[in-house]
């Protein structure tokens, strides 16, 4: 080797090529052409396209509470499914810690997506056992369904932000949002309503020609068994993903150093802390849609599984509005103010069904799904407020404090066994004007990384070279 490559190669020109990469990202730019950031984008919407389109399964909650309902659970065990995949919320901070690595982001994805599509093979396997006898067991293997898919989706969560953060800039991240969440809900509708033909062999009272009814149990292990090739699809998507790699790429350090001091620091910052804890709030409170589901029953006399697709269906019609809407309002306006209007939006949900009659209930379904897109503007923000090369740890570390929401729906089905439904919902709407205040009275418009972050992120790329 030349003095010249070894001198290219010396620590402290790393160090310096690490920084300058940095100081890329502070600009919010990365290192790829237009054609290659479009790329990029299509196939972030492409991979949350697919993930609606098997929403039905993979948002755990409607479809789970309404087959718990069915095989005579209390309300109480019908959202364990929902609990068991949030309390897997911390998952992402141990594949974030094992493979730190750019170069490995997609193949991370890959396995994600994978592992979700395995898990809906078996559930629908146990579905299909004969005999009511396996009832007991079939809600366990919900319960099991629900914890890795928690994993898996929080890896897939995470691992896409960081995929989204290096691939495409952030001047154009409102046009990538707008992709995503303004067209991938429309798979989603095409999901529900699918749904809702197969769990009751109509749809709005129309079943179409050659249709074979499909009796239970095969209408739920259908649903299920629907996730698998449309996870596998997306595992082989994930890989087409141009993500430029550091020349100087991240190193496994030890566990304590990792995670317990990015810790520290990541809550150190004022602004990353109120957000969480804003988050945290509203997620708890919105976890309430279970309990929304449940209460069909009481509104128009009819069991959950009866609506739960045309309930799916408004959820993400709306979405599709609202996500066109908060892509264009995220270009001209703030990252706070597509955390207020979301917060609105699903505020408004909850309100909506504690005072509608009959099948006017259901629109609490759109203005709750609308408002449910607070699962890209919250984390958003806190991405505003981080280094690029600190993303996926930071988003890692959101994930794991969200863990404790997991007791919020066994909470709020508590609330309901022992006082009633409606009690649930005003519980939820108190929760989110809490956050509404919160957010509004604390949080600047334009967050930005703190100094001190964006020096830590030179030294720990230079360090790890």
């Amino acid at each position: 080797m030349s003095k010249e490559d070894q001198k290219s190669r010396s620590p402290q020109r790393l160090k310096k090529t690490a920084q300058a990469e940095d100081l890329a990202v502070k600009a919010g730019e990365v290192a790829l052409d237009l054609r290659l950031q479009k790329r990029n984008a299509l196939v972030y919407a492409s991979l949350t396209s697919l993930i609606y389109l098997a929403a039905p399964v993979l948002y755990v909650g409607f479809t789970q509470a309404a087959f718990c309902e069915r095989l005579g659970a209390s309300k109480m065990v019908a959202n364990l499914p929902s609990t068991a995949y949030l309390l897997m919320a911390g998952f992402p901070v141990i594949i974030a810690w094992l493979v730190p690595q750019t170069r490995r982001l997609k193949i991370s994805l890959s396995i994600a997506y994978l592992t979700s599509a395995a898990m809906g093979a078996i559930v629908t396997l146990v579905i299909l056992l004969p005999g009511s006898a396996w009832d007991s067991f079939r809600i366990a293997s919900l319960v099991v369904h629900a914890v890795v898919l928690g994993g898996a989706n929080g890896v897939v969560w995470t691992f896409n932000w960081e995929a989204l953060a290096r691939g495409v800039a952030e001047s154009r991240r409102g046009r990538a949002f707008t992709l995503a969440f303004g067209i991938g809900p429309i798979f989603a509708v095409v999901g529900s309503l699918g749904s809702q033909l197969i769990l009751t062999n109509n749809v709005f009272g129309w079943q179409p020609p050659l249709w074979q009814p499909i009796s239970y149990p095969y209408n739920f292990a259908l649903l299920f068994g629907a996730s698998t090739p449309i996870m596998g699809l997306a595992a082989y998507l994930a890989r087409l993903y141009v993500i430029p790699v550091p020349r100087v790429d991240a190193q496994r350090k030890p566990f304590v150093t990792a995670v317990l001091g990015g810790f520290g620091r990541f809550l150190s910052y004022r602004l990353i802390l109120i957000a969480c804890v804003s988050y945290l709030l509203f997620y708890a409170g919105h976890t309430v849609q279970n309990n929304m589901v449940l209460y069909t029953k009481e509104v128009v006399d009819l069991p959950a599984e009866a609506l739960v697709g045309y309930q799916n269906a408004l959820r993400f019609s709306c979405k599709v509005l609202a996500g066109l809407l908060l892509g264009w309002v995220l270009i001209r306006t703030s990252p706070r103010t597509c955390m207020v209007l979301t917060t609105l939006l699903d505020l408004a949900g909850v309100l909506w069904i504690l005072f509608a009659r009959g099948m006017s209930f259901l629109f609490a379904f759109g203005l709750s799904g609308a408002g449910e897109l607070m699962g890209v503007y919250y984390p958003n923000y806190i991405v505003c407020c981080s280094p690029k090369s600190q993303i996926r740890r930071n988003m890692a570390l959101v994930a794991l404090i969200s863990a404790p929401v997991g007791f919020a729906p066994a909470l709020l089905g508590r609330i309901a066994d022992t006082w009633s439904l409606t009690t649930s919902f005003w519980v939820a709407a108190a929760v989110m004007v809490g956050t509404l205040i919160l957010v509004t009275a604390t949080l600047p418009a334009h967050p930005h990384p703190r100094a001190e972050d964006l020096e830590a992120a030179d030294l720990d790329e230079g360090a790890s070279g």
